[in-house]
């Protein structure tokens, strides 16, 4: 049979030896639970390379590869969230890889932040980049993954990051965590078996094992469901049948296995087809475990539901006239022949799955093939494969006939043995192939493979168009090429198309690529609106490839040029002045005919534009209508009578019409070009400026004008100045372009911000344009922030946040042309905390309390939320010693309110080192609170220092300010071991009254304004002081002669001129006294001269009465024993009365003891008078107990160091209030210091 080559039904180089249908490793995701729509995973950057020429990924110098040998490392168990680090994508650097370890016990959590715009994808993957473990897609601008739940779980491993742009570029944030584990179940099915075949509705038995794999004892599952699906393929995905019937497991321990036979319900609706059992425990993912990825398994073989080819076949199979089932796999693959061309019959159900045939193909042929089937329900596919295993072209339609063919591939022309492979897969039919075997002819063939550009432009903008020139023919390319880039309305290039550049560049060899770069520039002509960009390369033919049909391509994504118009702002139809009519009476008229291009509009208040041209005899009218960018139109030609002549609907294409091969070829008369504005469901009308081209006119020159022009998309002309602005609304998002010329000199726009949003506001004038802007506020005050072209409340603390009206006025300046302004809203200032009026410590001693303050505001937007602060000491080193204060609380402040307003203290650490110190108080140190800034986070205090508190009294052991051993001034604590504060007599020793004399040398311990008695009359020195000696150095009395402690006043009552308060005898009148008031006894015998007559008696001698001596004669008494007169009777009285004195013991020492006593009773009654004063009870009771407790003057005290001067005292200070114990010490201080040494 003879029949003609069939082109490739779908071109695709690749080569490889994977199964039939090619997934990349992208379509091999698992899909983690049963209602997951699975991932998806494109490159598809926006072509423009936004990321800098040297790249800085993860804060080092150099892009991060896009494998696991180039990745950058984040280190092990790494963790830098919230700040992360920052990494780049674009259209040259598609992806970037990042390597993690973890040691075991590990699992790690990672966020992608993703630039606005941007559709950026996050997976964690294997070394290799086949095996992926977790991924997230549609989350942007925050995809988020971690490990855990999946097979990385707490395993000593590496793994790696993987960022996919999948739309748009920029630059992202990529944080990481890392946590420990917590023991989880992990279930997997690990067998299946089921009957190999049923009918819809039958009841089948499926055994299925269940394990948890888990190691930890403490990961039990729990009670968990158990799913069933039924899917053509072995892998869940969309279309796959969910039975209802759910078996609902027990908890199964970690490490145990369970095996379990159910009876299941097939639908009575089931499609007739061939099923795997996918089994899935746990399918809605209700149990948090280690890896949710290993869950359901599929059965290995298929169950086949209805009829299969032995039903069809009646017991038997025949493919391709061989008798039986076509071989399924190349091994076993029959030869079917050289340079075949035949058709070939067969059958193919899901138990089949391939049937393969070999072919011959001679060198300088290429095989191609047809494969239809008799059920078109079904769903049978078709691959042509190279003995080495190489794909070279497939059929996998959702229709028929599937076709394959090895031209315009690798291996057109090549000699050898190809495999066609028909493959099931879904449905049951029996299929019908058509081979042909066809003769190859040698060629180059130009195709181009990508196109970047920049996405947008202006009227007028140049820029460069780089497209990759590829030859993917059978020989060399020698001559030059010509590439040319063009923009157009639709799909397609037309002749009528704008070209914007061209470039020649030379052939290029098989199979081999080139960049070439197009410079470009827009027409200013063009209408605004979006583009197709093409690039064509030999446009003209002029040379021979193998196919001419593929030699453009267009740039993905429009290319936008200035702003689409929305509406018809004025009408300006073909340049005449206005609207055209729709019907004859208002049609504007052409003239005669004449090649040329005429602009109009149409919107949805004008739906059809008509106009008249006249024709002469023998012309033919041919029109071409280019839909407006932003709308769509169709075309119509009727006669002066209203026939029809020709008309085009054009659905999403340009309309053409022509008088040409019509009854109304080359004839003359008036005709009527109708356009109409689209009405149909399928395409909508829109609204812009058309092209009405009559012929093949040249260039477009339309007068500038902007009458009708829609200012900045708005739709109409913008207002004139402050007093009449376009409103555009509050927080509005507005870009576009506004025209100015003589008719149109100012445009302004007014818009309001509300609810703490911040806006960016950017004017552009074209180049060489006069044109001047300025941006007021609500009060008619220009914007400080404006510069003539650009501003943004975000940053200016004036607005920022507040609410307000703008108005921008854009002015001509005399001249005319183009401008575009862009109005971005921007969300809400983040919060930004900040510490102020921090005071904390001052000099001070370790162990002693430490006051602090500080206040907390919010300078920027709303902070809602919980956040934490700490106030740390720190040393020198800045290293922090103690965290002395710390809490976490909530706030909803904003714009300057006050968070919080601190001031408290606590004790510092005793140990504290002694050195200089500071205060930081943090605030939101985890970033719970999104902030714009964190450099002001954190506030430190004047520095202070904190002497260590055993240092500072090293040499000062009872710590009361003086030295135990000198320092260098002299100065020694005189009682070291007792606390004391005296200085006046002694360092350091008590001083209860706190007058600087110690206790031991003070005159009144307990007075603090008298210390010294210098002339001991019990009256202070200090003359100003409590009963201050008036007269001191001079023993005194009180109420003496010039006040208490003076002399008292000369009085002698006996006249012997000795005062009485010395007089101790009261004189007879006359005779000689002592200075004590007494007469005198010159001898020292007892009697006083007065009464002695014998005043120069010797000394001790033994004297009479008289004061004579007595002489012993030695008698018996007997003669001359009566003394004087021989009596002997004064010398027995005598000696009565010394035999009297003996007996009554009334002697020398007795008369002393006595004296004594009576002058200690005498001596306290003063003091308890003198000191009593105060009424204190206490004093009278220790004086009186003093007085009578107390050793008689005279007597031997018990302790022989304990002298007469310690005893009084110690008297004196029991009547100041001190007890027996007390008293004793203070004594012991001064009368016995050796005591204390």
């Amino acid at each position: 049979m003879s029949v003609s080559p069939l082109a490739s039904a779908d071109f695709d180089k690749e080569i490889t030896t994977e199964k039939e249908i090619i997934n990349s490793a992208f379509e091999d995701l698992p899909i983690k639970a049963v209602d997951e729509t699975g991932p998806r995973i494109i490159n598809g950057a926006s072509g423009r390379a936004p990321c800098s020429a040297v790249q800085t990924d993860a804060g080092t110098a150099g892009d991060t590869g896009n494998t696991s040998t180039t990745a950058k490392s984040l280190g092990t168990d790494p963790t830098n969230g919230p700040t992360g680090v920052t990494g780049c994508v674009d259209a040259s650097d598609k992806e970037d890889w990042y390597g993690v370890t973890t040691t075991a016990g590990k699992e790690v959590d990672v966020e992608l932040v993703v630039p606005s715009g941007a559709d950026f994808d996050l997976y964690l993957v294997d070394a290799t980049g086949t095996t992926f473990y977790d991924y997230s897609e549609y989350n942007d601008p925050l995809e988020s993954v971690t490990s855990g739940g999946t097979a990385l779980e707490g395993n000593a491993t590496t793994f790696y990051i993987f960022i996919n742009a999948y739309s748009g570029d920029g630059t992202y944030t990529l944080r990481v965590w890392t946590n420990n584990t917590t023991p989880k179940p992990d279930l997997t099915i690990t067998s299946i078996s089921h009957p190999a075949k049923a009918e819809a509705g039958d009841t089948v038995n499926v055994t299925y094992s269940v394990s948890n794999l888990a190691n930890n004892t403490n990961a039990s599952s729990g009670a968990f469901d158990v799913l069933f699906i039924l899917s053509t393929d072995d892998t869940y995905g969309f279309g796959d049948q969910i039975l209802d019937e759910v078996e609902v497991e027990s908890d199964l321990a970690a490490g145990s296995s369970r095996t379990t036979t159910t009876s299941i319900v097939l639908p009575a609706n089931l499609t007739n087809d061939s099923y795997h059992w996918i089994v899935w425990p746990d399918g809605y993912n209700n149990i948090t475990e280690s890896d949710d990825l290993n869950n359901n398994m599929a059965s290995t073989n298929k169950m086949t539901v209805g009829l299969d080819c032995i039903d069809l076949g009646g017991g038997s199979q025949d493919d391709g006239g061989l008798g039986a089932d076509a071989a399924g796999d190349t091994a076993n693959a029959t030869n079917m022949g050289n340079n075949v061309t035949a058709t070939y019959n067969g059958c193919m159900d899901g138990g089949d799955g391939d049937d393969i045939y070999a072919f011959d193909v001679p060198a300088g042929y290429f095989i191609e093939l047809s494969l239809d089937v008799e059920d078109q329900t079904s769903d049978l596919d078709v691959y042509i494969h190279y003995s080495n295993g190489s794909q070279v072209d497939r059929g996998f339609s959702s229709s028929y006939p599937e076709t394959a063919s090895a031209k315009l591939t690798d291996y057109e022309g090549v000699g050898g043995t190809y495999y066609i492979n028909v493959t099931h897969y879904s449905g049951l039919s029996n299929y019908t192939l058509d081979v042909w075997t066809n003769q190859s002819i040698p060629a180059p063939d130009y195709t181009i493979d990508t196109i970047t550009s920049p996405g947008s432009g202006q009227l007028g903008d140049s820029f460069d168009v780089t497209a990759v020139l590829e030859n993917e023919g059978t020989v060399d390319g020698v001559a030059n090429v010509e590439m040319i880039a063009i923009l157009s309305v639709n799909t397609g290039v037309d002749w009528y198309d704008h070209e914007i550049g061209s470039t020649t560049t030379s052939g290029i060899p098989l199979d081999t690529n080139t960049s070439v770069t197009i410079p470009a520039t827009i027409p200013t002509d063009l209408v605004p609106g979006d583009y197709y960009l093409y690039v064509v390369v030999d446009q003209d033919d002029l040379i021979l490839e193998r196919d001419e049909g593929n030699n453009q391509q267009s740039r993905t994504g429009q290319f936008s040029v200035g702003s689409a118009e929305t509406s018809c702002v004025s009408q300006n139809d073909a340049s005449l002045g206005g609207d055209a009519g729709n019907n004859s009476g208002t049609a504007f008229d052409l003239g005669n005919f004449a090649e040329a291009e005429y602009r109009g509009c149409i919107d949805s208040n004008d739906a059809g534009d008509h106009y008249t041209i006249t024709l002469s005899n023998g012309q033919d009218l041919n029109v071409t209508l280019v839909d407006p960018p932003a709308g769509a139109v169709n075309l119509a030609i009727v006669d002066a009578n209203g026939a029809q002549v020709d008309s085009d609907q054009s659905w999403f294409s340009d309309s053409e019409v022509s008088t040409f091969e019509t009854n109304f070829s080359g004839v003359a008369g008036t005709y009527t070009i109708m356009v109409n504005r689209s009405t149909s469901w399928i395409e909508s009308g829109g609204a812009g400026t058309y092209r009405l081209l009559i012929g093949e006119p040249g260039d477009y020159v339309a007068p500038f004008t902007c009458a009708g022009y829609s200012d900045a998309g708005t739709g109409t002309d913008a207002g004139s100045d402050l007093s009449n602005p376009m409103v555009l609304g509050t927080n509005p998002s507005t870009s576009g372009q506004g025209c100015l010329s003589g008719q149109d000199s100012s445009d302004s726009y007014q818009f309001s911000l509300e609810s703490k949003s911040n806006i960016e506001v950017m004017f552009m004038a074209d180049t060489g344009s006069p044109f001047t802007a300025n941006l007021y506020d609500e009060a008619g005050s220009m914007v400080t922030g404006w510069n003539g072209s650009s501003w943004t409340s975000m940053g200016d603390m004036t607005h920022e946040g507040m609410d307000g009206t703008f108005t921008l006025v854009v002015d001509s300046a005399g001249g005319e042309g183009y401008y575009n302004i862009s109005l971005n809203p921007l969300p809400e200032a983040p919060a930004d905390l900040v510490v102020s009026n921090l005071t904390c410590g001052d000099e001070m001693i370790s162990g002693e309390e430490i006051f602090y303050s500080f206040e907390i505001h919010n300078i920027r937007g709303s902070a809602v939320g919980d956040f934490s602060w700490s106030v740390e000491l720190h040393d020198s080193n800045g290293m922090m010693v103690e965290e002395i204060d710390a809490a976490t609380m909530s706030t909803y402040a904003t714009y300057g309110q006050i968070v919080l307003e601190r001031a408290s203290s606590t004790f510092i650490d005793p140990a504290a080192a002694t050195g200089v110190y500071s205060c930081m108080v943090m605030v939101n140190m985890n970033g719970e609170i999104i902030e714009l800034d964190i450099s002001n986070n954190e506030a430190w205090g004047e520095n202070f220092t904190i002497q260590n508190e055993e240092e500072l009294w090293a040499n000062d052991i009872d710590r009361d300010g003086y030295n135990t051993t000198d320092s260098g001034d002299g100065i020694i604590d005189d009682c070291p071991d007792k606390y004391g504060e005296s200085y006046g007599d002694r360092y350091g020793c008590a001083d209860l009254d706190g007058d600087g004399w110690s206790n031991l040398n003070d005159f009144a311990a307990l007075d603090e304004s008298q210390w010294v008695d210098e002339d001991e009359d019990g009256f202070g020195d200090n003359s100003s002081g409590y009963l201050g000696d008036q007269c001191p150095g001079v023993y005194g009395v009180e109420n003496g002669d010039g006040g208490d402690g003076c002399p008292p006043p000369f009085v002698d009552t006996d006249g012997d001129q000795i005062q009485d308060s010395d007089d101790l005898c009261d004189s007879p009148l006359g005779v000689i006294v002592d200075d004590t008031g007494c007469e005198v006894d010159t001898d020292g015998d007892g009697l006083a001269d007065s009464l002695d007559n014998c005043p120069d008696s010797a000394a001790n001698a033994t004297v009479d009465s008289e004061g004579c001596v007595v002489i012993d004669n030695g008698n018996d008494g007997t003669d001359g024993e009566d003394g004087n007169d021989g009596t002997g009777e004064a010398d027995n009285d005598d000696g009565k009365d010394t035999e009297d004195s003996a007996e009554s013991g009334t002697d020398v020492v007795m008369i002393g003891g006595i004296g004594g006593g009576v002058f200690i009773i005498i001596l306290l009654s003063l003091l308890i008078m003198r000191k009593g004063r105060s009424d204190d009870q206490m004093v009278d009771d220790s004086f009186a107990h003093a007085a009578f407790d107390q050793p008689v003057v005279g007597a031997v005290a018990a302790d022989p160091s304990i002298t007469p001067e310690q005893l009084q005292y110690e008297q004196q200070l029991h009547a100041a209030g001190y007890n027996a114990e007390q008293a004793r010490a203070y004594a012991d201080q001064h009368f016995r210091p050796w005591l204390n040494q």
